[in-house]
């Protein structure tokens, strides 16, 4: 049954992200698609922006894109440009090393060249590909381990056959600090035994200085492994650039509580600018890790080293209440009404803080004084609702 719709009138356009530009490549002696995309602030602002280069971007350029805006509104990762370098056919083994010279060649002087003559770029390049373009991502980092700063290899293949090229690299070069993030699944077969083999020799050989991660996913097929890769490896390249969080009070105290905090915060006004106070959303979720812990004394003992920071009284009202309420709960009653006060005075417009009174002088019993609280808060409770 068709449904009819209630819509006068319906518009339709098309949508495009990014822009497709057609090079000449004077090395692969062809035309070569590149996908590009710039984020939302580059027309506003004389920033320059970090490159992710997206191998077979004709299958994952979107998917790049889509990741962005997710890092981006979710404040993990900073704005970059994303470069997709389409595939052709005849492409295949592009990382068997002599293709993959050349290839790489063409990379280097045709498309980044390009995108960082005609784009305001950063010096922070990244490569990114999956299976055959995964160990091309190998190839890459073999023979220009200074090109990109972070080579994110899905389910590269055949990892087995660079490990001798990768020992050679890492032995005469002790000071290298470039990111090799790869992947396989556990059911990847002759995949997942090159990457094994190529973890290994890291775990044995590889430089303190240098960055690597490898993760293995349970639960995944080869087809799959790029899109949780490029999540993964991104977030793992840009570290420190979100506000530090922890999921529980367990979990905080064993990174080595504060002390790490404070680490990671000089860390990350080191490497991004920001400032090397800690935010008020870390103080405030890591104190509510040791509410929802029920321990009073980490709560009491975060409590007392954030307030200097006069941190609660930038909270969310609802926020700084909970706090207050915890003070409530384990029977710290100045404390709670110091608090709910200040809420008070400070949010007028809220009923909150003045529940929050109306319940500690009632735990108090002192009846009066919570009824005139409580009355207070549903007369401001109907004014808000009118």
């Amino acid at each position: 049954m068709l449904v009819q719709t209630t819509y006068s009138q319906i518009i339709k356009t098309n949508t495009n992200v990014g822009e497709t530009i057609t090079l000449k490549s004077e090395i692969l002696k062809e035309n070569r698609e590149i996908q590009i995309f710039l984020p939302d602030s580059y027309q506003e602002t004389d920033n320059t922006y970090p490159v992710l280069y997206v191998l077979d971007g004709q299958r994952y350029f979107l998917h790049a894109v889509s990741l962005h805006k997710t890092f981006v509104g979710f404040r993990q990762t900073p704005e970059f440009i994303i470069v997709g370098i389409t595939k052709k056919q005849s492409e295949r083994n592009r990382n068997f090393s002599s293709n993959a010279k050349t290839f790489l060649n063409a990379i280097e002087q045709d498309i980044i060249q390009y995108v960082d003559t005609n784009y305001r770029t950063s010096e922070d390049r990244l490569l990114f590909g999956w299976a055959y373009a995964g160990g091309f991502t190998i190839e890459a980092l073999i023979n220009k381990p200074n090109l990109f700063n972070a080579y994110i290899a899905a389910s590269p293949f055949p990892a087995s056959e660079k490990i001798n090229a990768v020992d050679s690299l890492i032995s005469h070069n002790t000071n290298f600090d470039k990111l090799l993030y790869f992947t396989s699944d556990i059911n990847e077969g002759v995949v997942r035994d090159g990457t094994i083999a190529l973890n290994e020799l890291l775990i044995n050989k590889a430089p303190e200085s240098m960055r690597w991660n490898f993760r293995e996913f349970i639960g995944e097929e080869h087809i799959s492994t790029p899109f949780s890769t490029l999540y993964h490896g991104m977030i793992t390249y840009f570290e420190y650039y979100p506000e530090l969080q922890f999921n529980t009070l367990k979990e905080f105290l064993n990174a080595g509580g504060l002390e790490s905090v404070y680490s990671y915060y000089q860390k990350r006004a080191s490497r991004y600018g920001f400032p090397a106070e800690l935010s008020d959303w870390t103080m405030f979720s890591i104190t509510r890790n040791a509410m929802r812990a029920d321990d009073f004394e980490q709560f009491d003992k975060l409590v007392n080293t954030f307030q200097p920071t006069d941190f609660m009284s930038r909270l969310r009202v609802s926020r700084a209440c909970s706090i207050a309420e915890f003070y409530l709960k384990h029977k710290q009653y100045d404390r709670a009404i110091d608090l709910f006060n200040l809420l008070a005075e400070k949010h007028p417009n809220a009923v909150q803080p003045l529940y929050g009174l109306g319940d500690t002088y009632k735990a108090l019993k002192k009846e009066r004084k919570s009824s005139l609280y409580y009355k207070k808060a549903e007369k401001l409770s109907k004014t808000n609702s009118n």
